[in-house]
């Protein structure tokens, strides 16, 4: 079967790229999905009466083109909110960002936090940071560093902060001045901080809402069709069984994962060892009571076994029946699931008082994300760089979050396969 543009992998920016060459008139294309059904990650689960997502999986959306292109996609089923974040350490519930609402600390963290902030502002800059730990250090100090950035980061990336770079840095850690971080030692700041303070979400069907709606635009989608081979040289791939060729290859799965599918390619498939990840574990449970007020909350303390707690429900009222909420509960790795396990998680949510002692659990199940965080260590950028430019010499064009190896937004992958599908044709 040949074809002029073959796309691997049916989650977001796979569908939006075949979405997009569709509304400009170009139907020659395949969607190749292994799932039963596309979406990807950003497909959502229907259980008794509830609506979970694979983890936390919100629309920020910062463009003109990324908010009309969800809007025509929805058709009026989004809903426009503010977050209520929270982080939990130490018995303190610090409002987020951390670093903007210092007064919510005891005393003696506040002014360590404080003292940590002049003394950092003091030193002359001779050299950019080398790593995240040194980025941290010069921009917040010692105080702010120790006392949640460097606990909640190394628990979620698995790793040393000094191991990360700080190419990720921009858009998802806020940067107040350090004036405003000592105002906030005194007074909550009326000023919103952050890419996340507002944030999208459909009222009914959860994130898999988005996905279903490209989904039903696209006309050239085999699911149950994983790839098991790609041949660059020739042109084709073997999917599901079958042979396609194609003039131009469109990757969204993950890189690494491409990479090692290429047959005839020992030096670019060598990369794949080079690029790496944090897994994530999710607990996903539904409860009878009242829920707490959150979105989110962050918990960087050693003794609790995740990183982040979201309030499903919170998003949507229709996530969950009247007198319920939901939960999902995000652990950092590869964790085995057993009642044990899920034990030690509500005990820790009940000691932070995230649930009630009244609370009734209905059911709960887990789901994992093997890919979720890609790891920004020293040798992403220059291998990422290096096999996008040699894919490109075979007409092979990377994109989304996974293609292109990288951590961003829902809108982000959205308007690339939209630019991508632009350039085809």
């Amino acid at each position: 079967m040949h074809v002029k543009i073959l796309i691997l992998g049916g989650g977001i920016t796979g569908l939006s790229t075949a979405y997009h060459l569709e509304q400009q008139g170009q139907k020659d294309y395949w969607v190749l999905e292994k799932e039963n059904e596309p979406g990807g990650l950003c497909r959502s689960i229907r259980k008794n009466g509830f609506t979970f997502d694979y983890s936390g999986h919100l629309l920020h959306l910062h463009t003109p083109q990324g908010k009309k292109l969800v809007r025509t996609l929805l058709a009026g089923n989004l809903r426009r909110q503010t977050r209520r974040a929270w982080i939990y350490t130490e018995n303190s519930r610090v409002p987020f960002p951390f670093q903007a609402n210092l007064f919510a600390l005891p005393p003696a963290i506040r002014q360590k936090c404080l003292d940590g902030l002049l003394q950092a502002k003091k030193k002359k800059l001779t050299s950019a940071p080398k790593n995240f730990e040194e980025w941290c250090l010069q921009s917040f100090g010692k105080g702010i560093y120790q006392t949640f950035l460097k606990p909640y980061n190394t628990k979620l990336w698995g790793c040393p902060p000094r191991r990360l770079t700080t190419e990720w840095c921009g858009p998802f850690i806020p940067l107040p001045s350090a004036k405003e971080i000592c105002q906030s030692a005194v007074k909550k700041p009326n000023k919103k901080f952050g890419y996340n303070a507002h944030f999208y979400y459909p009222q009914t069907g959860g994130c898999g809402a988005l996905t279903a709606a490209l989904a039903d635009s696209v006309s050239h989608l085999k699911t149950r069709c994983p790839v098991t081979q790609i041949d660059l040289s020739n042109k084709t791939v073997r999917a599901g069984g079958k042979v396609f060729s194609f003039d131009f290859l469109i990757n969204t799965l993950p890189l690494p994962n491409f990479l090692r599918l290429l047959r005839g390619q020992p030096a670019l498939r060598a990369q794949a060892d080079k690029l790496a990840a944090q897994s994530v574990t999710v607990y996903q449970v539904a409860f009878q009571g009242t829920p707490k007020p959150f979105s989110w909350i962050y918990c960087p303390d050693k003794q609790d076994p995740f990183y982040r707690v979201g309030m499903q429900s919170s998003f949507s009222p229709q996530n969950a029946p009247e007198g319920c909420y939901s939960l999902y509960i995000e652990l950092p790795g590869e964790i085995r699931p057993g009642v044990l396990q899920e034990r030690k998680i509500e005990k820790a949510l009940l000691k932070k008082a995230i649930i009630g002692k009244q609370d009734k659990k209905i059911f709960s199940f887990w789901t994992k994300l093997p890919q979720a965080y890609v790891l920004y260590d020293k040798r992403r950028s220059g291998t990422v760089t290096q096999v996008i430019k040699n894919l490109k010499t075979y007409h092979c064009f990377c994109a989304g979050r996974y293609g292109l190896w990288e951590y961003s937004f829902i809108e982000q992958s959205l308007l690339q396969g939209k630019e991508i599908a632009q350039k085809l044709v």
